[in-house]
């Protein structure tokens, strides 16, 4: 026992925590939208159908999940409270030094909105068969306080003999549609396998694969700078293609063309193909133990229609402004001195554009977890999560409680430690009368409330249409 909680505290704690939620919802498995987090976990009831699609209901209880994350400070912290009035950064009375105590390392912001149109499961014998047609728009950004701190302080004070780490700037922003398709089979009383297949077709995306941006200032005469740089930016726009990037008289220039495409050639757009895959298990270790493993959104989208990447790389020593023909009050002299010192950092970093296909690949997560089942209506879960952006895993760590109330009604609770807060309390329900089920669940009420001290906002609602359900379903039942 003591292992395992020493594993479980250095998953947790050696780590930013990070990472988008649905954690509530996983052990709630008379749910059949639990088989998108586990697709070894069966619903007892022999069909479910749900989805925006689903005539009438799906339009009154519009499926829909939303998820916000930030890593580091919430808004409050970037717009304060002076007195009367609201204060932003570069104005007087903003606290820097509350901003900076609340900013991490590397900082990370990401949003989620997942659009279910359709989900279907069906009971076999022991075999579970699904199918969901999702939208999903997801986008994450991330940035260092490095930046922060040169933004705001410039290269004179913190950053003096030392070297200004201004990359970890990077976004990757995706939309596509997911066509799943899930097979799940009770191999005996204790094993459950699960998995998941899915075809993804990307609508736009913008990836920065590298964000290296190192600037280093000698404290001596001059205040010499050595700056390197290192970026790849990709991008798929159906609705603007670039046509040309170069250094004008005075900035960089991006021509593009506006493209008159129709949004339904966007939306079924086949060109952009990707292949995707969930896995997952469940096994039952004796009467009140359960124990879940699973991997889902393992996959990528190979990106073709209007494809382009852009490049700026290269290092470049400044050893200083030249006052001297400034003192010469020689206006032409002074212009040719400044228009030679941009066309060397110019051809130092000149960028590139170039048209062709690249590869995203999906924020993958892992789910680790186990429930204990301390009455026929009471059981009690920890759920170990990570998602992989960036070529770094994002934990956190959700305890949960489920309560069968009666028949028609299962709530949960939960305690999650997520993006360096630990102060996020979840609820849901799932609601059966006749052949309708309605749920409701989020990771953190308490972003409904405060929205302005908060790190984390989610939720996820539906309704499903469900028949053949046991008369009497058993929470302990895999």
């Amino acid at each position: 026992m003591k292992k395992i909680i020493y594993i479980i505290s250095i998953f947790v704690f050696s780590q930013t925590l990070w990472a988008q939620q649905n954690n509530t919802m996983y052990f709630m498995q008379t749910l059949t939208q639990t088989q998108w987090l586990n697709p070894a976990v069966q619903n007892d009831c022999k069909l479910t159908v749900g989805g925006a699609l689903v005539p009438v209901t799906g339009q009154l209880f519009f499926p829909i999940q939303y998820n916000y994350g930030n890593n580091g400070f919430a808004l409050n912290d970037m717009v304060q409270q002076n007195g009367d009035s609201l204060v932003r950064p570069g104005f007087k009375g903003f606290d820097y030094d509350r901003l900076y105590k609340r900013l991490r390392e590397v900082n990370y912001i990401s949003q989620e909105i997942h659009i279910n149109w359709l989900t279907v499961g069906y009971k076999y014998k022991d075999w579970y068969f699904g199918l969901a047609i999702n939208d999903k728009i997801e986008s994450y950004f991330s940035f260092n306080e490095d930046l922060i701190r040169f933004a705001i302080e410039g290269n004179g004070q913190t950053f003096l003999n030392e070297t200004a780490h201004l990359g970890d700037l990077n976004i990757t922003s995706t939309i596509y549609s997911e066509y799943a398709l899930t097979a799940s089979k009770k191999i005996n009383e204790k094993l459950t396998v699960g998995l998941t297949a899915k075809m993804l077709f990307g609508k736009t995306n913008i990836w920065t694969e590298r964000s290296v941006i190192d600037v280093y200032t000698n404290n001596n005469e001059n205040y010499p700078i050595t700056t390197d740089v290192d970026i790849l930016i990709h991008t798929s726009n159906p609705f603007v293609e670039n046509t040309q990037l170069y250094y004008g008289t005075d900035s960089m220039t991006i021509e593009s063309e506006d493209k008159d495409v129709d949004y339904n050639d966007v939306y079924f757009n086949t060109k952009n193909f990707g292949l995707g895959m969930d896995l997952g298990v469940t096994y039952k270790l004796n009467d009140k133990i359960n124990l879940y493993a699973s991997l889902t959104d393992f996959g990528y989208i190979k990106w073709k229609d209007n494809a382009q990447s852009f490049t700026v790389k290269g290092e470049y020593y400044w050893d200083g402004y030249n006052f001297q023909p400034s003192l010469t009050e020689d206006e032409e002299l002074v212009a040719e001195y400044n228009d030679s010192l941009v066309q060397n950092i110019v051809e130092t970093f000149k960028p590139k554009l170039e048209k062709e296909s690249y590869t995203s690949y999906l924020t993958s997560k892992v789910y680790l977890g186990g429930t204990y089942q301390f009455h026929e209506k009471i059981r009690a879960g920890l759920l170990l999560r990570g998602a992989f952006f960036q070529h770094k895993m994002h934990p956190s760590l959700t305890l949960s409680g489920n309560f069968r109330i009666n028949k028609w009604l299962e709530t949960t609770a939960s305690y999650s430690m997520i993006n360096n807060t630990y102060s996020n309390i979840g609820v849901g329900f799932v609601a059966k009368a006749k052949i309708f089920q309605f749920f409701m669940m989020s990771d953190n009420i308490w972003g409904f409330i405060w929205p302005q001290a908060t790190q984390n906002i989610n939720f996820r609602m539906g309704i499903n249409l469900v028949f053949g359900c046991k008369k009497k379903e058993s929470i302990t039942r895999l």
